[in-house]
């Protein structure tokens, strides 16, 4: 008996040592609270364990995507991890969640073999709006509430927010990524709240990142009656850029301040009062500029291999040769002229075959828009890439955006489950593999917030403008309410001073635009009535998408570069 028991203990322990050295899916926590607003990036952590043995896995986040012609396509993401032995990992993302009828399917792979599966259901938590978020504030009606410590890393987790409520909490506690995530949150457009009245105390922060936000300077604390109560009410001067947005008894009740396309509003109390309306809050997903893009990469004459061309060399090859044995008798020196037209046309042919254009079988269109506001820190840059295929091939591009996704199944024909795959490499580069078949062309749009690398001032009848792109700043104007002035090409890594002295109308400059760039301007170009810069980039350098092995590619680049 007792052997038996022993026979019992060390099966036991067997079972229990394979089962610690097994990894686990611990825990899945999905947007904020569990919210998320569909067809956005959502942010997803997902914390792993380990039993005694290091290894090396994939984790794959999936979800089938549905229309209601019952087409299906899969988003998929996979992403490498190293799990020490013994340990706990969180591995925190942002997803697409296109659809809230059909589960996120999570699996971790070692290699092919699948040794965790586990789904989470998302049809109760989404939201119909674009989501509304508290820091240190009151419960308050459709917001969720979140500790400032939590607040994402990455921009991209917000791109579901269109909302910030902010309270009593000193934004000096906010890390560098989290600071960073929230400026390039704001220049894509989302919208700050800061509740201030007896708050200021710990939001008066001397961090200047924070005080270049706010609509007023030198902010003060002053006892004031609103509504028959005496209250704490702040009271400041008016920052250059900013206006009132809404006034109480003659005095300024709110402030607002434009941040790239995004804005931060002030308001004198601590709590926001019925008076002051805040616009509804709509979805900002871009599928009107997707379409237009679209659209234009496929009106695009795509210069693609010629097998005509290389037919007809041949032929002319065969005719010169014939012709050339023909006349040999009379003239003797037309076989060593025939040879060497062949020596000639042998040479022209294998550099036609080992050019990107008969090699490759593809050719590439990168075509996007940079936004530099003054003031700000970060622009933002948003480029669409279609990539056009001659005959079936296999792909991998590798590009270091922020932000990689494919059109939505809504936007284009739905695509087979294995079509497409995103992987999160190490570093933060991101690597798509996908198939492109005979004649057809693959969309995917990038993202990402960049470092302002033009700057410019006007001084009377001069600009001074500093360059610091690697590339050319090609045909830049500069504008001054009504005038524009032609500038011309600023070479990269230059700082010149520039005469306005080409000065033309705006309708006249249009008329210089080429088709793509005047495609390009129809749809994002502006002019404020302010000052400004507008120019051009095209080189590949410029393009988040690194070059393949004997790609052709066209890149072209919209920069709007306003003034104060």
């Amino acid at each position: 008996m007792w052997r038996g028991c022993l026979w019992g203990l060390g099966a036991a322990a067997l079972v229990g040592t394979v089962v610690l050295a097994q990894v686990r899916i611990e825990q899945i926590e999905l947007g904020f609270n569990g919210r998320f607003f569909p067809g956005a990036f959502t942010p997803l952590a997902i914390t792993l364990s380990s039993g005694s043995a290091a290894q090396m896995l994939t984790l794959e986040v999936s979800q089938e995507i549905r229309e209601f012609t019952e087409r299906r396509a899969v988003e998929r993401l996979q992403i490498v991890i190293n799990l020490a032995p013994g340990t706990r990992k969180i591995i925190s993302f942002d997803f697409p969640i296109y659809s809230v009828s059909t589960p996120l399917q999570i699996r971790l792979l070692r290699g092919t073999q699948e040794l965790v599966r586990s789904a989470l259901e998302v049809r109760e938590f989404w939201s119909e709006t674009p989501l509304s978020l508290g820091v240190a504030v009151a419960q308050m009606p459709s917001v969720e509430l979140i500790e400032l410590e939590k607040l994402p890393k990455r921009w991209t987790s917000y791109e579901g927010v269109g909302r910030i409520f902010w309270g009593r909490a000193d934004p000096a506690r906010l890390s560098a990524e989290q600071r960073r995530a929230l400026q390039g949150w704001l220049v894509r457009g989302g919208e700050l709240i800061v509740l201030s009245g007896e708050n200021w105390y710990e939001q008066a922060s001397p961090q200047e990142w924070w005080t270049q936000l706010l609509p007023i300077t030198d902010g003060r604390i002053v006892r004031r009656e609103f509504n028959g109560q005496e209250i704490f009410w702040l009271e400041g001067e008016l920052r250059a850029g900013a206006r009132v947005k809404f006034t109480y008894q003659e005095r300024p009740l709110a402030w607002e301040r434009p941040v790239g396309n995004g804005k931060v509003v002030l308001v004198a109390l601590a709590a926001l009062p019925r008076e002051l309306e805040l616009t509804p809050l709509s979805s900002r997903q871009t599928t009107e500029d997707d379409l237009v893009i679209v659209k234009a990469l496929e009106a695009l004459m795509v210069p693609m291999p010629s097998r005509e061309l290389i037919g007809a060399l041949l032929l002319l090859f065969v005719i010169g040769v014939g012709l050339g044995g023909a006349f040999a008798a009379r003239w003797g020196k037309a076989p060593l002229g025939v040879g060497i037209a062949a020596l000639v046309l042998a040479g022209v042919l294998f550099w036609y075959q080992h050019s990107p254009e008969f090699s490759s079988e593809k050719y590439s269109v990168d075509i996007g828009v940079i936004q530099i506001w003054p003031g700000e820190s970060l622009g933002w840059e948003r480029s669409w890439y279609g990539v056009f295929f001659r005959r079936p091939h296999d792909e991998r591009l590798r590009t270091s955006a922020d932000l990689v996704s494919t059109l939505k199944p809504s936007r284009q024909a739905m695509r087979s489950a294995e079509e497409i795959t995103r992987e999160l490499m190490l570093g933060g580069d991101w690597q798509i593999g996908f198939h492109g078949e005979r004649n057809s062309v693959s969309f995917f749009k990038a993202e990402r917030v960049v470092e302002p690398f033009v700057r410019f001032y006007f001084d009377g009848s001069t600009v001074r403008i500093s360059n610091r792109a690697p590339v050319a700043f090609q045909d830049v104007i500069a504008y001054s309410g009504d005038d524009i002035y032609v500038l011309g090409t600023i070479p990269a890594q230059m700082e010149a001073v520039y005469l306005l002295r080409e000065r033309m109308g705006k309708a006249e400059w249009l008329s210089t635009l080429v088709l793509e760039r005047r495609r390009l301007w129809q749809q994002w170009g502006h002019l404020l009535g302010k000052r400004g810069l507008i120019g051009w980039l095209e080189d590949v350098r410029a393009s988040p998408i690194h070059l393949a092995h004997g790609e052709r590619r066209t890149v072209l680049r919209l920069v709007l570069v306003e003034g104060d």
